[in-house]
This record gives C-alpha cells, sequence and structure tokens, in this order.
C-alpha cells in the first residue's frame, strides 16, 4: 500500500537523524522518534488525502517562517501536566463568581458566596473531570503570562517557568481557565479547518492580534489534548512543523507536522513523559484539529445552569436568561448513548460518537494527563426528553459511576452506580417535568439528585435520595412537583421491598439549612410524597410523609419523619 507524503518524509528524517547521531551531530529528533513507529502501512495516502494540497507559505526549508517569540524553557511550566496525582485545588466559588458573575450565588454574605444548587453541582462535575489532566490550563495560562495578560509576578515569579505547582493560587488559576473550554463564548468560538487552514492561522496570530491554544483528537473524537503554538518552521518538500509548547514535556520544543501536499498533520503525543506515545494523524476531512482564540475566553462566561434566580452583581434578583441547552456529564468509566423520542442517537455507537439529535453537539476534554479518554460533555435542547443508556460493555472490572444532566435552574441525576463489565442501565430524563426514572436489573442502591434554582420562591433546594435498595434491580422515579411542593418517589416497578435515606439543603437569602432522614420504609408498588416546602427548622422539626400503597392517587399513611442530624 502507498504510504502518505507525510509519513515517507517524516521516515526518511528519522533515518538522517539516525545516522548524524552515529556521527556524533547534534539530535535534532534524537529517541524522540523512531523509524518503526512511522514507517508501517497502517497510515496511507489513500487514507489520508482527501483534498487538493493547500497552498503552502513562501519559504525555503529550515527556515522559521514565523515566531511569537515563545520560549518553553522560560515561559512554560516547569512541571508536568497534572490530573489527581497530585491534591490539587481546583474550581472554587471564587473561581465560579469570577467566570459567570454574582447569578451563581443563592446567598452572599459579605465576600462569601452559597452557590446555588445547580452551580454547586456543575462544578463538582468540572473538577471531577479535571482528575484527568489540565493541560488546556496550562497551555492558555503559560500563553496569556507571555503576552502579559495574566502576571506571573501574582504567583511568585516573573516567568511562568519560576513558578511552583504547589501554589494554591496557580492551581485555582489553571482551573479557570481549564474550565473555559466547557461554556460559551469559549466553545462557540473554537475553530476547526483543514491543516493548512490552521497552519495559516497560527503563522497569523500577530498580524491578527489573536492567540490561540490547539486541540488535537484521536479520529473516534476522544483523547483530546491541548498545546500552545509559537511559531512554524518550513521543513522543505511540502512538510512544515508548528512549533508547540507541549505541558506534557516541560522545557522542550515539539513539533506538529503539516504536509502541505496531501494537507494532512501528525503528531507525536503521550499521556505524560513516563508512558509510551502515540501517534495522532489527521487530514482535511477528519477536523481533529482546531483552534480556540484566548480572546473569546476572556470576560464573562455564559451560565449553562443559571435561570436567573442567582444575584446579580449590583443587588437583587435577575431576570430569566434566554438558556436553551442542557449539559450532560458522565463521571466514570463506561460509556452513554443518548437516544430522544425519535429514535435519534448522540453518543458511542461501535467505538464511533455519532449525533443524530437535532441542535445537539459534544464537547471533547482537552487534559491528557490519564490514560482513558474521559466521556465529552453532551449538550442537548433543554426541554428534550431522553433515555440515556449507561454502558459498561467494555469494562474489564467495576467502576463507580456517575450520570448527571444540568441545564437551566435544574440538575438531575443519579449517583453511585456500580458498575459491572457487560452491565448496561438505563436512565429517563424529563426535564420539563423535572423528572428521572433509573432501571437496571443489577442490585443497586443508587442516590437520586436534584438541585433546583428557585426563582418563583423564596428558597433554593438540594435533594438526595439515597441509599434505596433495589435488590433484583427495577425502576425507580422521582420527580418534584414545585407547584405543591412535594418530591414524589415510584417504587411501582421495583422488584422487592427496602427503604431510603432523604437529605435536603434549603438555601434562602438569611441562611442554609439542612434536614436528613433515614431507613424510612420503602414499599414495592408505593407512591412517597415528601411535601418539602412547608419545613424550616424554625417552624416545625419533622418533614411530612404521604404515602399511596396501591396507587390509586389516594394517601393511605401520612407521618412526620423527624430530622435525624
Amino acid at each position: 500500500m502507498k504510504k502518505s507524503p507525510l509519513l515517507i518524509l517524516f521516515s526518511t528524517l528519522i533515518i538522517f537523524s539516525v545516522l548524524l547521531s552515529a556521527c556524533g551531530a547534534d539530535e535534532e529528533y534524537g529517541d524522540e522518534y523512531t523509524e518503526e513507529e512511522y514507517s508501517t502501512e497502517e497510515y496511507s495516502t489513500e487514507e489520508y488525502a482527501t483534498e487538493a494540497p493547500a497552498e503552502a507559505p513562501a519559504s525555503v526549508p529550515g527556515e522559521v517562517v514565523y515566531d511569537l517569540g515563545f520560549n518553553p524553557v522560560d515561559n512554560g511550566f516547569s512541571f508536568e501536566n497534572y490530573g489527581d496525582d497530585i491534591p490539587a485545588t481546583n474550581l472554587t466559588e471564587t473561581e465560579m463568581r469570577r467566570m459567570f458573575g454574582d447569578q451563581v450565588c443563592a446567598r452572599v454574605d459579605g465576600d462569601t458566596c452559597t452557590l446555588t444548587p445547580p452551580a454547586s453541582q456543575w462544578m463538582e462535575e468540572i473538577n471531577s473531570a479535571m482528575a484527568g489532566g489540565h493541560c488546556e490550563g496550562m497551555a492558555v495560562l503559560s500563553l496569556m503570562m507571555y503576552t502579559e495578560q495574566i502576571s506571573p509576578a501574582d504567583f511568585g515569579g516573573s516567568v511562568a517557568s519560576e513558578l511552583d505547582i504547589n501554589d494554591e493560587a496557580l492551581q485555582r488559576e489553571i482551573a479557570y481557565w481549564w474550565a473555559t473550554q466547557t461554556v460559551d463564548p469559549t466553545v462557540a468560538s473554537v475553530i476547526k479547518g483543514t491543516p493548512m487552514e490552521i497552519l495559516d492561522l497560527v503563522q497569523q496570530m500577530e498580524a491578527n492580534g489573536e492567540t490561540y491554544s490547539i486541540g488535537i483528537y484521536k479520529e473516534d473524537g476522544s483523547g483530546g489534548h491541548a498545546i500552545t503554538p509559537f511559531g512554524v518552521e518550513d521543513k522543505g518538500d511540502g512538510l512544515y512543523a508548528i512549533l508547540v509548547y507541549d505541558n506534557n514535556y516541560p522545557g522542550e520544543t515539539r513539533e506538529l507536522f503539516v504536509d502541505s501536499r496531501d494537507n494532512t498533520w501528525l503528531y507525536e503525543a503521550s499521556i505524560n513523559p513516563q508512558v509510551e506515545s502515540e501517534l495522532y494523524t489527521g487530514n482535511a476531512d477528519t477536523q481533529t484539529l482546531d483552534l480556540t482564540p484566548t480572546s473569546a475566553r476572556l470576560g464573562e462566561q455564559a451560565c449553562p445552569f443559571c435561570d436567573g434566580s442567582g444575584y446579580s452583581s449590583t443587588g437583587g434578583r435577575l431576570a430569566a436568561q434566554d438558556q436553551k441547552q442542557n449539559q450532560v456529564f458522565l463521571d466514570g468509566e463506561g460509556h452513554i448513548l443518548i437516544t430522544d423520542d425519535s429514535g435519534n442517537r448522540l453518543g458511542y455507537v461501535d467505538g464511533q460518537i455519532v449525533n443524530e439529535i437535532p441542535g445537539a453537539s459534544y464537547t471533547a476534554f482537552r487534559m491528557a494527563a490519564s490514560g482513558d479518554a474521559p466521556e465529552p460533555i453532551y449538550w442537548l435542547p433543554a426541554d428534550l426528553d431522553v433515555t440515556i443508556e449507561i454502558d459498561g460493555t467494555d469494562l474489564t472490572e467495576e467502576t463507580l459511576t456517575d450520570l448527571m444532566l444540568i441545564g437551566p435552574g435544574y440538575s438531575i441525576g443519579v449517583e453511585g452506580i456500580y458498575l459491572t463489565p457487560g452491565q448496561v442501565d438505563t436512565a429517563y430524563f424529563y426535564p420539563a417535568d423535572e423528572t428521572i426514572a433509573y432501571e437496571t436489573e443489577a442490585d443497586e442502591s443508587p442516590s437520586i439528585v436534584f438541585g433546583i434554582e428557585n426563582p418563583d420562591a423564596e428558597a433554593d433546594y438540594y435533594f438526595e435520595v439515597y441509599g434505596a435498595d433495589m435488590i433484583g434491580g427495577g425502576t425507580i422515579t422521582v420527580w418534584l412537583d414545585s407547584k405543591a411542593g412535594d418530591l414524589l418517589i415510584n417504587t411501582e416497578k421495583l422488584n422487592s421491598e427496602g427503604s431510603f435515606n432523604f437529605y435536603l439543603t434549603r438555601i434562602t437569602d438569611e441562611l442554609e439549612e439542612e434536614f436528613t432522614a433515614e431507613d424510612i420504609l420503602l414499599k414495592e408498588g408505593a407512591l412517597v410524597y415528601v411535601n418539602y416546602a412547608e419545613w424550616t427548622t424554625s417552624n416545625m422539626e419533622g418533614i411530612y410523609f404521604g404515602v399511596d400503597l396501591d396507587g390509586d392517587g389516594s394517601i393511605d399513611d401520612e407521618y412526620v419523619v423527624d430530622d435525624s442530624q
């Protein structure tokens, strides 16, 4: 099979560097690349050459045709990209207010912000995702320090390389810029293009008054990694190298190769220097190379979980915002497949991400410090009812998995699923009706969670129905009747009787209150009403529970459950 020009030339460069090395010459490539890795028949012209070659820059071989002046030795961080391998601090309430404004606060007491329940849930999901790596934040922040948009002196040094990873303020700053990849206008500003179009934009950074981070992905849409471009070099014979700082390799200048003859690209990337590298490749059709403008990250970002009931920066309540998207997060191993009522799908099918749902999209995380790429963030129209399969088919061992849907003013999800190899559970989300149903054939004891920002009431609420015994599997359905002030739990399709625990947080402008009740009887086929709206610590000790034992719509039993904290 015929090889692509990029790989043929790359192999030639490798062989040449080996000969130079044998003669004691400088090792431009050294052990970084091997002939064995890049001369296989796996990559072919037929596979990657999909359109006519783009016009190449006017230059001569060996010439650096563009140089921003960024130097990885000084302007990159001296430490490697990190995940949860160090006890780092990520987003806090402070970063949330900085990113979205005071609308994320359910209450403000001086400098203290108590986040709305959906804001708190969103922050938890984003911080959990950073366990896989912080490359996006490091790629962006190092560049902003070089361009003097952020001062390294605020973190104890004159340049990025002098900064200490153990500085909590620096960790939080890295987390802040990492998180911008998950929200608009940053997400909406990402530029996808052919390799030659990306090369051209990198060369015009100073002329356009813009800088970028580069996102690279595997061809299945996973494995996102962020690197910092700062130059372009002509390698000869139509081959160009985008010079980059890769935060997995502190102090090194790395090269992303673009071949103008067939409009392909190639980059050798590793999740970290101790792990065997992988070859990332693409062409004009794969759309696996993109640029994120730094300017899009500046200023207040659009809040995907706000409906206007938080505080404004000048005091008082905000009017409802026009939020039209829900975000779906999978925290844990496995994959999910989302299906709407028309059978359209979004998620993994046979190892590839498909998107058939009108108005839906997905955003692959750029992190690259852990081996397994996490599930992307999936974006859905806000009022769309969906069925979500939580698929453990490809697992090799049991994993703890959470599934969360977060939208304008609410968060709904199921946490604590012990997903085993081959297990496939199903969750049904009805956002407009504030309803979730969880179905499993396994013995599970999950937590059903709700967070509500309540613009029409005096309090925001967070609920957990947890420890619910699902011996032998079945379906448990939980929903809110906000007008009546009831949380309802339907056990009609449970396969056995058991019990559950209930937790509530109530947040007002003045205070935050909590309520806990344990070992509440969960009868098979019953409908349990939890009348939460009338409870406060000041007017009563317990919450009224009503039970419809036979599903006829009438309350058969009513009792008060006291706070067991």
